[in-house]
């Protein structure tokens, strides 16, 4: 099965707005393709969705719960140092490669959608995504 890693702004754009990370959600939810994650990216999704868009913490805790069933979930160790002023993308970065994810799906123009490619990882907007599929 396809495996694929969201980035965190991909799951709260997914969950709060309609367009193409919704689109992007709503397939991975309904397991379309394998979803690579990490506790790192969990728990910034599940912070961000109570502090920034006033999700209910046990809402935001039961979304989180109910991703981690259905992805895969590694621990990122801080090994990869790709973006030198933004630690966090590392983490993302490396937990696309720990979990031999073929694609990293991402709104950051400003450090990973220029990588466009790391190690055997594609890194792509969610529009580019949904067109690499054919969507």
């Amino acid at each position: 099965m396809l495996k694929v890693c969201l980035d965190t702004n991909v799951w709260l754009s997914g969950i709060a707005y309609s367009g193409p990370p919704a689109e992007v959600v709503t397939m991975a939810m309904g397991r379309k393709f394998q979803i690579v994650t990490s506790s790192f990216i969990l728990d910034e999704m599940e912070r961000n969705l109570v502090t920034k868009f006033g999700v209910h913490f046990k809402k935001a805790k039961a979304l989180r719960f109910r991703i981690a069933q259905i992805a895969d979930v590694y621990d990122p160790k801080g090994t990869v140092r790709v973006i030198k002023d933004h630690f966090a993308d590392n983490l993302v970065l490396e937990t696309a490669w720990i979990g031999r994810a073929r694609y990293l799906v991402t709104g950051d123009k400003q450090h990973l959608l220029p990588l466009k490619i790391f190690r055997h990882v594609k890194i792509l907007s969610s529009a580019e995504f949904l067109a690499e599929l054919g969507r």
